[in-house]
């Protein structure tokens, strides 16, 4: 869960570095926290899926479901509103969904026991 929220800030802080940036070693830096930020939140949040003792094979399959859909619609998604709005713009999206990455990385721990 801690890295699932470090990874997620990494990014979130590359993506803004990166759109905002006015120098070039400022959109360097963001790009390189966007990339280590991104690296490893679908292989960890798969690992954190099949960690569940009764639910893993349902939740791997959510996961895996999210992370094939994100790269096959992610791009046209953005290059669609790079068209209309700056492709520096259509990246506040990616913000947005690291965002919502980050508050919802918590529910990746282990499961609270239930009561019989």
């Amino acid at each position: 869960v801690v890295l699932l929220a470090v990874m997620a800030v990494l990014g979130i802080v590359g993506v803004l570095l990166f759109i905002l940036g006015t120098a070039s070693w400022l959109t360097f830096a963001g790009a390189a926290l966007w990339g280590i930020g991104g690296s490893l939140g679908f292989p960890v949040g798969m690992s954190a899926a099949a960690d569940h003792p009764t639910e893993a094979a349902r939740r791997v399959s959510i996961v895996a479901i999210f992370g094939y859909a994100a790269f096959l619609v992610g791009p046209p998604v953005l290059g669609f509103l790079g068209q209309h709005v700056g492709i520096l713009n259509a990246f506040y999206v990616t913000v947005g969904l690291l965002v919502v990455s980050l508050l919802t990385s918590p529910s990746a721990g282990h499961p609270t026991p239930r009561r019989q």
